[in-house]
C-alpha cells in the first residue's frame, strides 16, 4: 500500500477548516487488513472497512498526539509542509501486524466526528513487546504532510 491523503483532509485544508498549528492532531495504528480508501471521512463512517474496524488492539496501545508541530514554507523547493516529532507507540504487546498509521483531527469528541487526514504505509510491522516509531520524512522531503 502507498501513503495517501484522504479527501476529507484535502477538503478541510482547502477550506481552512483545519488549522494545522493549533489542531489536536493524533495518530492511530491500523492492522495489515486495512485498505486505504481516500473516500473515508472519519475514523468511524458507520460502514464496513472503516479505520475503526481495523485499529490495532494489543496491550499497551494508545493513540498518540503529534508533538512539536511546525509549519514551514519552502520557497526553494516550492512547497509547504507540516513537521512534528516522530510518534512513538511504546511497549506494544506481541500479536498483531501493523499495516499503517492514520493522521486524524481529534476534535469532535467521537470517532464518528474525528476527520481522517492522511494514511501512512508502515510495511507490515509486527508488534513484539517493543516500541514502534513512526518516523516522518525529513523536512526537505515534506515532513508529516507535504502541501505542493
Amino acid at each position: 500500500m502507498a501513503n495517501g491523503v484522504y479527501n476529507r483532509g484535502k477538503f478541510l485544508l482547502a477550506g481552512a477548516g483545519l488549522d494545522l498549528d493549533t489542531a489536536d492532531l493524533r495518530l492511530m495504528l491500523v492492522n495489515a487488513t486495512y485498505t486505504f480508501d481516500n473516500n473515508h471521512n472519519f475514523i468511524d463512517n458507520a460502514g464496513a472497512g472503516d479505520p475503526i474496524d481495523h485499529e490495532i488492539s494489543v496491550g499497551g496501545y494508545a493513540r498518540q498526539a503529534l508533538t512539536t508541530k511546525t509549519i514551514t514554507e519552502d520557497d526553494t523547493n516550492d512547497f509547504a509542509y507540516l513537521d512534528a516529532d516522530d510518534a512513538v507507540f511504546t511497549a506494544l504487546v506481541a500479536g498483531q501486524t501493523i499495516g499503517g498509521a492514520i493522521l486524524f483531527d481529534n476534535a469532535g469528541g467521537a470517532d464518528t466526528a474525528r476527520a481522517v487526514i492522511a494514511f501512512y504505509d508502515l510495511v507490515d510491522t509486527a508488534t513484539n513487546g517493543g516500541n514502534v516509531t513512526v518516523q516522518w520524512a525529513t523536512p526537505a522531503n515534506g515532513g508529516v504532510l507535504k502541501l505542493a
